[in-house]
Order: C-alpha cells, then structure tokens, then sequence
C-alpha cells in the first residue's frame, strides 16, 4: 500500500468506518481512506502493528550514486555541442560565433576556423517569420507579459500603441487608458455563465486559446469572445483537502457528448463607440477560435470548425459591418487539424497555408479569393514540420521536413515564393534543428545529432553543388563528446506485417550483454504528439537503476504522415498499445532482456495506456504505474475526445472498447494508479471508476493520492515510480 512517504502501514490493524469517522470528519476524506484500506500492502506478512519498512527507498539502492551522476551529467551536457552569439560578417567573408567560451571564425573561403579578429559584423534580427519589433514599449509588453495558466486566458491586453489596455473583470470587458486608473465598461451585461472578453477551460486545453481578446493592428478596434455556458453542467472538485474543512472549485467542464460552449465573436470599434457582432452563417460551426486581425487591419480572421472537427473553415469577417466569407475549408476523413499555420505576407493579399489534403503535411501559397497560387513544399511522400525562416524581400521561404530515410531526422529545404527551385539544403542523416540563416542566404547553420551521436553544430552551403558542404562542416572544433554506445534506435514492424515502427531503447552504462535486465517501457503514445526523437540522450538516470528503458513510436502519434497518425481513430487504445505490445515482444527476444520482468509507466494518456497494457496483457507487462489517467473516454472533454472518437452515441462501441473498466477483472499484474486529488483536466473520477470496478471484481492494487495536487504532480511521485517499479522487477 502506497499512501504518504511518511505513512505506516499496519498489517491485521481492526480499522474501521467509525474509527476512520472518528479521526476523519470530512466525509470525501473518510471514503478516500476506506478505498485505501481496500488494498494490498508492500508486506502483508509484517507481524501486528509493525511498521511496514519493506518499501524500497530510491535514496537507499546501491545505484543511487550512478543515477545522481547520470542525473547530473544530463545537465551538465544541456548545452553540449551548441554556439551562441552568432554574426555574420558586413564583407560575407566568415561567420563569428561563440564556442567553449572564445569568439571563433569560421572563413568559408579557406574551411578554417580560428580565433575572431575583431571583423565588422551584423546580426540578424527578428522571428522565424521575418518579423522585427521595433517598438521598444511593444517589445517590452512582449517580454512582461506573464506566462498564462494551463487552460486559461490572459486577464489583460495592451493596445499597439499602448495608449490602452483591455482587461477581463467582473465577468465583463473594460478598458482602462494610458495614465488613468479608471475602468471604463465595454460590456455591462456579463454574468457567470455569460461572459465577455474570456473564454473557457475547454477552449484553452484543446484549441489553445491563452487569450480571448484580440487588437487591430492601429488600435482602434477590439475584438472579444462571448462565451455563453448555460447548458454546461458543473463540475466540482474539492480542495483544501487537507484542512479541517475542504473547500470546493467549480468547472464548466464538457464531458465526451455534452454540451458544449457557445462562442461568439464581437468587435468594438473605438471611434465610432459601437460594437459589432460577427456573423457565424454555418449552423454546423461548433467551435470559434484561431482569432487574429489581417496585418491592415480591415478584416478579422478565424478559424471555425464542426462538432467533429472533420472540417474547417478559416473565415473572413468585415471588422466594420461583421459580414463573413469563407477564405478556404479543409476536410479530412478523420479529423483535421485544429490550428494550420496560416503567415499573411505583407502585401496582404496571399499567404502561405498549411495543409494535409494529400495525407502529408505540406505549404503552399493562396490567396483570399479562395485559389492556390502555388505549391511551395515538394508535396512527396513525407511530412513537413514547419516553416523555418521567410525573407520576403529575397523571396525564399525555409521550412523543415521529415524527408530523410530515418522518418524522424528533420531536414531544412528551401524554395521561392514563386514555387520554384526547390532545395534540400542539410543531406547528412541527422536530425537538425536550430536553423540560422545568414543574411545574403549562401549559408545556413545548424545542429546536428542522432540519438546514439552528440549534438553538434554545422554549417551548411545553400549551393549545393558546393561539395566542400555536402554534409556539413563542423563549426566546433573536436570537444571531448562521448557517443552513446548505449542508445540505439530500434525498427520493428507492426503487427499488420508492413507497418515500419521505431522505438529507442536505452541501457545502463555498465552495461553487460551477457546478463538479463528488466524491460521499462515509458510511454505517452496518444494522438498529436511526438512519442521519440532522434536527438541525443546521455545516460538515461533510469537505467543505472538496473533497467532497460524504451520509448516506442506507435501508430496514432505525429511526423508520419495522416494515416499513420489516423490509424486509432475511433479506437484509442488498440492499435497504439498493439504496437507497445509488439516492441515489447521484438526487444525481449533479444538475450540479455528479461521477458517475465517488464514493466510501464506513463502519465495522463500514458497512464491511460499504462493501465490498459497490465489490464488487457498481463502476461507481458508485470508491473506499472498509471499516473493521472483517463480509465474511460466518457470522462474525457468534448473536443480531444471526439476529434479522435467521435461522439459517445456515433461510436458506442469504440468507447467500451477502449475503456480500462472493461478489463478491470481481467487484472493479473502489478498495477499501482497515482493521481492528484485536485485534477481540473482528468478528473480524480476517472480513477475511483477503475478503483471501484477492480473491487467489484475482487482485485488487488495499489493507490497513491496526492491532495494537492492537480495533473502536473510533483512530490514525491517521480521517486515514487522507480521505487514501485524496482520493487516488482528487480528486487524480485
């Protein structure tokens, strides 16, 4: 039994509700507890009230040293392999830059590197877009403005010119001008299920709005959310769980099939003192978002999609009289993705767009009439990433793809703005990232690295028939890296027999073939994110534990393409964990991995999937620790859940199927569920649903509840885990 690091547990102690009512006057607390009491303990052999110290405590393992050092040493090589301060010389002569603590040159003429002399130099500056701020004030504003919580909006927001700032009160919409401390009402009408100038949960969780109030580019207009949630239920989550008296916390929160918010958009315009409400005309648009004024200022775009999210619309409004047209739809079989990059180049009048029509996330550039001027990526048979740098003037866009034989290396390629000459500038089989690109665009720096291979820095030439670059040239002159022998990445195919899939496995320093290690699977592996990368990783800390610890890619994760990512629609938890069951069995047939001692870990959808694994296949997995997860997909928010299940009463089948509660008999393995009694994003409920449902089938597990905690745990639970976890595979 797992409650507090300094509980004692009490074998045969005759505990019951009234002695738990005596002591626990808080009736959710005394429940909590007689859960708990429900358990199996570490040592249920211990004799009558002797403590329970069998417990492993990570501090005290003979390998703490190594895992510290290995913890250490992850810091310690942070930075490894990276320069800073980098100029570019006014003659195009040479590049200086910052390495190992001494200004270098790098002349490309000669290939040579040597210590800076001092050359006349410029600096770009500027986002990855071309964008500069020039406004001291705005640049400022820019670097004040204080981080928003998870899935919530900004309370506040300061006008271009700074002469005014719109804040969220009271459930309304104020401003307040420059040198004033007096509020003056935009709305008055607000209430605290009608309100003005913020969102809601739901909108700052899964369509990333951190903000609900938007400016024109001149400050003369201003755009706010109405947010209307009379037909959402509450709700309520106690807090102060751990006082005399608890407390409550109120959310509207819509569950998988409820009701969702209703959002409007409106726009005030400050010469005219008028507000304007724009015209949503498609009765299937659910969901309001992406909201963002044209550079000129005379329209408002947004972003609207349907209930299922299989469509969407980027949409025009007239800022003035809130008329609306549709700029493009993209529509996807299965769902499509909620946020595209959309840069509006300065004549106003084309943009670059991202799309996936083809299956693979490419570029292109339209117009606002609707038609494709060109395509700008190489619309083949990978993904791209992102843009990467646009230098209009030049007329050259840089974006990065996943276009090498290893799928998860990104690669910088470039091209015009017209369409033409089409270029992949970095060729080595490395993953790079960190693009600087000098300013007359003959060459691009980099970094460079594979998971077994330190991080390094390169520099490449965007004339690729310059073989002196083919593969780039280091720009740090040979430091004491140490490759990773330890790390590899590992590829398997699915069980569908054609399906590649990668994993990256790691192993103990001191590593020895001739032994047999216990199998950790860490795991995330839900939809629209990137399971692994192909960057360098020092020593996992994990692993001088005594573990293998790997990291599978399955299908339903991201930079695969649309129907690799697409393949659990309608079905969370099948082919995602057929694919962490299928790695498990292509690593265990290996000699020195120990097949009867595997064990997983992973924290919301990896705690969803940890829990699946030992309820679904506890021959394969012996052990894991399920943090925060979401036991059945009811319990979910309207718009993750549906966008990748669809609605309950469209896809019944789907949610039982992909629900942990009905394997809970199924049981067979060490499973030990942690959540956070505060969880406003997956509710504690969803851990009392498994919780009951095992003890209705008489199984036996272990519980750790955090009472202060919200979805980011912290405590003591990453100790926790591999405590937990070294005692069922390796002290075994």
């Amino acid at each position: 039994m797992v409650l507090t690091p300094s509980h004692q547990t009490f074998s045969h102690m005759p505990i019951n509700a009234a002695t738990v009512a005596h002591f626990l006057p808080n009736a959710f607390l005394s429940s909590i507890v007689m859960i708990i009491l429900t358990l199996p303990t570490f040592a249920q052999q211990a004799s009558p009230l002797t403590p329970n110290t069998s417990r492993t405590k990570l501090a005290d393992l003979p390998q703490y040293a190594k895992y510290q050092l290995a913890k250490k040493n992850r810091k310690l090589r942070k930075h490894e392999g990276r320069i800073k301060d980098v100029r570019w010389a006014k003659d195009g002569s040479c590049v200086v830059f910052t390495a190992n603590g001494s200004r270098q040159q790098f002349n490309f003429a000669t290939g040579n590197i040597s210590p800076s002399n001092n050359v006349a130099t410029v600096r770009g500056l500027g986002d990855r877009f071309g964008n500069v701020i020039t406004d001291a004030a705005q640049e400022s504003d820019q670097q004040n403005r204080p981080p928003v919580p998870r899935a919530q909006q900004r309370r506040w927001e300061r006008s271009p010119d700074a002469t005014k700032t719109a804040i969220y009160k009271d459930y309304n919409l104020w401003i307040r001008n420059q040198n004033s401390v007096d509020l003056i009402p935009i709305t008055t009408e607000g209430s605290a299920r009608v309100r003005y100038g913020t969102g809601c949960w739901v909108y700052g969780e899964e369509l990333d709005q951190d903000t609900a109030m938007w400016w024109s580019p001149d400050s003369s207009k201003l755009a706010f959310y109405e947010i209307d949630e009379r037909s959402l239920q509450d709700y309520v989550l106690t807090t102060d769980n751990t006082r005399r008296y608890t407390s409550t916390k109120t959310v509207r929160y819509p569950k998988a099939g409820d009701k969702n918010p209703r959002v409007r958009l409106l726009v005030y315009d400050f010469h005219t003192q008028q507000t304007t409400r724009m015209s949503i005309k498609n009765p299937s648009a659910e969901y309001i978002y992406n909201v963002r004024f044209s550079p000129d200022g005379k329209i408002l775009l947004f972003n609207q999609s349907n209930r299922r999210q299989s469509r969407l619309d980027v949409v025009a409004a007239d800022a003035n009289t809130g008329e609306t047209r549709i700029v493009l739809t993209e529509v996807q079989p299965t769902w499509q993705a909620h946020n595209p990059t959309m840069f509006i180049l300065n004549q106003g009048d084309s943009f670059i767009w991202e799309t996936e029509r083809t299956g693979w996330k490419n570029f292109e550039l339209r117009d606002f009439e609707g038609n494709k001027i060109v395509d700008l990526s190489e619309f083949s048979d990978f993904p791209c990433d992102q843009i990467e740098w646009i230098d209009e003037s030049a007329g050259l866009v840089y974006y990065s793809a996943f276009s090498d034989a290893t799928p998860y290396n990104r690669q910088l390629h470039r091209c015009r703005l017209d369409g033409t000459a089409k270029i992949r500038i970095t060729t080595a089989p490395l993953n790079h990232s960190s693009f600087l690109i000098s300013p007359n665009h003959r060459w691009v720096i980099a970094q460079a690295e594979r998971f077994d291979r330190p991080r390094t820095t390169v520099i490449y030439a965007t004339d690729i028939s310059d073989a002196r670059f083919a593969n780039g040239r280091g720009l740090i002159p040979k430091p004491a890296l140490r490759p990773a022998d330890n790390n590899e990445v590992v590829e398997f195919l699915a069980n569908d027999g054609k399906t590649k899939l990668f994993a990256t496995l790691q192993k103990p320093s001191d590593f020895d073939a001739t032994k047999r290690y216990p199998l950790l699977i860490d795991v995330y592996g839900g939809p629209s994110f990137e399971s692994i990368s192909n960057k360098f990783a020092p020593t996992n800390p994990i692993c001088e534990l005594g573990f293998l610890v790997a990291k599978i890619a399955n299908r339903g994760t991201i930079n695969r393409g649309k129907a690799f990512e697409s393949a659990t629609y309608k079905n969370l938890g099948s082919v995602d964990l057929a694919d962490q069951v299928t790695g498990v069995k292509h690593l265990t047939a290996r000699p020195y991995v120990d097949s009867d001692r595997v064990g997983i870990f992973g924290h919301s959808y990896g705690g969803y999937l940890t829990a699946l694994a030992l309820l679904k296949h506890p021959t394969i997995f012996r052990a894991g620790v399920a943090g925060a997860p979401v036991t059945d997909w009811r319990n979910y928010n309207t718009i993750y859940t549906e966008r990748y299940m669809q609605a309950p009463a469209e896809n019944a089948a789907g949610y039982t199927t992909s629900s942990c509660i009905s394997y809970a008999k199924q049981l067979n393995s060490n499973l030990l569920l942690v959540h956070g009694l505060v969880d406003d994003n997956v509710h504690p409920a969803n851990t009392w649903q498994l919780v009951e449902a095992l003890q209705r089938h008489d199984q036996r597990f272990d519980l750790m509840i955090y009472p202060k905690y919200d979805h980011q745990i912290e405590s003591t639970y990453p100790e926790l885990r591999l405590e937990y976890l070294y005692d069922h595979l390796l002290s075994r």
